[in-house]
């Protein structure tokens, strides 16, 4: 993994969605590249460096070697995994549409596999939409346990060993309806299955969570952070419960307290309401747990010990319907004003934030799940009716859009 190159990566390279796959000179393509023979002349002397359709003629392109008469080693095929556990939907945000999900990588071959570049393909137009090589390739893949990634002069995956590549793809229209995956291994390519890109119309419509001005949206689903990466075993199954949580955080004055740091009272947000994002029932209401002392350049020790238990400290768990869930984390101790089998309405305050669990400064965790599980779960998208977003001295209204940018969030 380089640190610190992640982002970037993501929010530069993988912006060109709809770009058309191009045809190389021999210069470009790997040991001996791939041609169109229905061609003929009107493809003469040109190589692509990666299967897919003729652009001229339609046709599907072959190995060069295999236009020669040439024997081509097919058999077996690279014996590479990959699959999309959990496919993305088309999430709105100032103004484009973000594709958040991950591809897990696994090599059943019996010799290191070669991860020398990724394309990522519309599946009905075969476009390469975004292609990762490379740096590029390596900032987005964290292995699965030690060594099974190996880094010298190209990036390998060990035999038997599995790799996830966490991917967010942004585009200024329509997201494709379907994506494929195509890796290069060396000069041999191995495509991965079709997968459906759900549209953005799907997506739940909510309320805010909190009320009121200069909210900031940290650790959002655009940012790669301990949310987007944090896949987690739970009941057997690895999640990203997380996926597209955020720790709304309040900022006055440039700052996020007012007096001493070490005192929750002083933070912005702390006390604040937190509310019902729809009509729903409660199925978790939880209090009881202290609040930590805010992490401070002397570091940080929460109250109690973090377990699966009290990771959420005071935690409000709302049954939306429809297989949604809306969870609310480190609560102030005593302001949980529901129980269990309640039933609220959308705007009803159901406590207040504090600091309590594993969080280190008075902040509201909200996320949505396909069930109650704070961890063990899947983290869904959403979008929220209404919100003033500033950026510098610029404020623009959204609507039915996700916060993914650090700017100040204002609802009315």
């Amino acid at each position: 993994m380089i640190p610190g190159t992640r982002r970037s990566v993501i929010l530069g390279t993988a912006l060109a969605l709809g770009a058309p796959a191009a045809a190389l000179s021999d210069a470009g393509a790997p040991s001996g590249g791939y041609v169109c023979a229905a061609c003929g002349c009107a493809m003469d002397g040109r190589l692509f460096s990666s299967p897919g359709v003729c652009p001229a003629c339609g046709m599907e392109r072959i190995p060069a070697a295999a236009a020669r008469g040439e024997p081509v080693a097919d058999f077996p095929p690279v014996q590479l995994e990959m699959r999309v556990p959990f496919p993305p939907t088309a999430v709105p945000s100032a103004g484009r549409e973000h594709l958040i999900y991950e591809l897990h990588l696994r090599n059943f071959g019996n010799r290191p596999l070669p991860l020398s570049g990724l394309e990522i393909l519309d599946a009905n137009t075969k476009a390469i939409v975004a292609g990762f090589e490379g740096a590029s390739l390596e900032a987005l893949i964290s292995p699965i346990g030690l060594g099974a990634l190996m880094v010298g002069e190209g990036l390998m995956l060990g035999s038997g060993r599995s790799c996830v590549v966490f991917l967010r793809l942004a585009s200024a229209g329509a997201a494709p309806a379907k994506l494929q995956h195509r890796m290069r291994s060396g000069g041999e390519f191995t495509t991965g299955p079709a997968i459906d890109v759900a549209p953005s119309q799907t997506l739940r419509r909510l309320g805010p969570p909190v009320k009121g001005s200069d909210w900031v949206a940290t650790n959002n689903a655009g940012a790669d952070d301990h949310h987007r990466v944090g896949l987690l075993a739970v009941d057997g199954a690895a999640r990203i419960a997380r996926r597209y949580a955020i720790d709304w955080k309040r900022q006055r004055g440039g700052a996020w307290f007012d007096g001493d740091e070490a005192d929750v009272r002083a933070y912005h947000a702390y006390g604040q309401a937190v509310l019902a994002v729809a009509d729903a029932t409660v199925v978790v209401a939880s209090d009881g747990f202290p609040d930590n002392r805010p992490r401070t350049d002397e570091g940080f020790a929460p109250v109690l010990e973090i377990t699966m238990h009290s990771v959420g400290g005071n935690v409000v768990t709302l049954d939306l319907g429809d297989g949604l869930f809306a969870s609310y984390a480190h609560l102030q101790p005593g302001s949980v004003k529901v129980r269990a089998g309640d039933r609220v309405s959308r705007g009803q305050a159901l406590g207040a934030i504090g600091n309590s669990g594993d969080s280190r400064w008075p902040h509201l965790h909200f996320q949505v799940t396909d069930g109650p599980s704070l961890l063990g779960s899947e983290g869904l998208p959403y979008v929220i009716d209404a919100y003033g977003e500033v950026v510098g001295d610029r404020r623009e209204q959204r609507h039915g859009e996700m916060p993914m940018r650090q700017a100040r969030i204002d609802f009315a």
